[in-house]
């Protein structure tokens, strides 16, 4: 019996706190609702009430938004009754929309609301953090970290823009310097590959020609020069900047290293060797080392086949971009039948094929220049085509 009463005891008390419950996530609700009218970028909430702020600037869709709220405002959710919210909204701009939603809320209220907005931007938004900083300084002007804080991003909104002008002058730039074979850039970060034996020197000999021209952000940068074949390497980089310097590094030189084409089989052998002097455990770099090696050895065993005689069969090879050329010995040729040649061209592809064809293409010339067919590659498999 005793049981029987606590029981029904705590079912009065579960009913009775349903309510309170349901109020406690009325704001919760609201703020869901108000996320979900479109046209609204964010919400901010706390107990002086709700902040919109608007995809775009538009009046047209503030009024459009304004409406839609004084609806909401309207609107009963189960135990909810929102008539009773104040909901400032604000443009893309952070300009204050008219708007009755807002009527009873008090300008220290709605700095509160855009501080908690701003205060949740991300540092690298830098121009939204400079917008919401002069909005608050405006609101609250006698408010001394409000104008530091604006100052501050004011300065980084310079730097951002002086740092892409001259990041995009230092692009445009380099290719006609031909001391100059490759540039890659993150931030303050320059990763050079030049020619000659001062990497460091004509990297930064080039950055001050640059910069008569575009002006240097102010921030300090790393500089970090490469000779040609990746053999030599020095820097110039900030102390502040030492223990980024690893990962920004092995990145640009990935970034150099993946632009070569795949026939340049010993740049690739170069760069992954530098890539694992920066990484000596990434089996990625292994592999793919590994890989260009066996292609160049695969390339030497072709050029380097003999026939009956001792002499080579390649008489002389080159190559002109992703194509080798390879003249074959006429003592291989001359008074052979065509079905003798057909059989010597089927077996050099077959080769060619195992050895990990380095270029997707080669092309078979006679001593007088003349061409006898082509081997093309593509999936680990060749043909010959007269």
């Amino acid at each position: 019996m005793k049981a029987r009463h606590i029981l029904i005891t705590l079912f009065i008390l579960i009913i009775t706190a349903l309510p309170a419950f349901a109020q406690q996530d009325c704001p919760d609700i609201f703020k869901a609702e108000l996320e979900n009218i479109s046209g609204v970028n964010a919400v901010v909430r706390n107990d002086g009430g709700f902040l919109a702020i608007l995809k775009e600037g538009s009046k047209k869709k503030a009024v459009s938004v304004v409406s839609q709220i004084s609806k909401l405002r309207k609107k009963n959710s189960g135990e909810c009754d929102f008539s009773g919210i104040s909901v400032a909204v604000m443009n893309n701009n952070l300009e204050q929309v008219k708007s009755s939603s807002s009527a009873s809320m008090s300008k220290k209220e709605l700095t509160k609301l855009l501080y908690d907005y701003v205060y949740k931007l991300s540092p690298v938004q830098v121009d939204e953090n400079l917008k919401g900083y002069e909005k608050l300084s405006e609101l609250a002007p006698q408010n001394s970290y409000y104008k530091a804080r604006r100052e501050h991003y004011a300065k980084r909104v310079e730097l951002v823009k002086t740092r892409a002008e001259y990041i995009a002058r230092c692009l445009k730039e380099f290719p006609k310097d031909k001391s100059i074979l490759n540039l890659k850039i993150k931030r303050d970060f320059y990763l050079f590959v030049v020619a000659g034996d001062t990497p460091l020197k004509t990297a930064e000999a080039f950055m001050d020609r640059v910069a008569q021209e575009t002006p240097r952000p102010e921030k300090k940068m790393c500089v970090i020069a490469y000779s040609a074949d990746l053999s030599n390497r020095l820097a110039s980089c900030p102390v502040e900047y030492q223990e980024m310097l690893g990962s920004n590094e092995e990145e640009l030189l990935m970034r150099h290293v993946q632009s070569l084409p795949g026939f340049k089989i010993q740049q690739n052998i170069n760069g992954y060797k530098a890539l694992k002097e920066l990484a000596p455990h990434s089996t990625l770099y292994t592999k793919k080392l590994v890989a260009y090696e066996s292609k160049q050895q695969g390339l030497e065993r072709f050029k380097s086949l003999h026939i009956a005689s001792g002499e080579k069969l390649i008489s002389k090879s080159s190559n002109r971009g992703a194509t080798l050329y390879a003249t074959i010995n006429s003592k291989a040729l001359n008074g052979k039948s065509a079905s003798a040649n057909r059989k010597l061209f089927k077996l050099l592809t077959d080769y060619y094929a195992t050895s990990g064809y380095a270029y997707k293409k080669c092309i078979l010339k006679n001593s007088a220049g003349k061409t006898l067919g082509t081997i093309s590659c593509s999936k680990a498999r060749c043909t010959f085509k007269q």
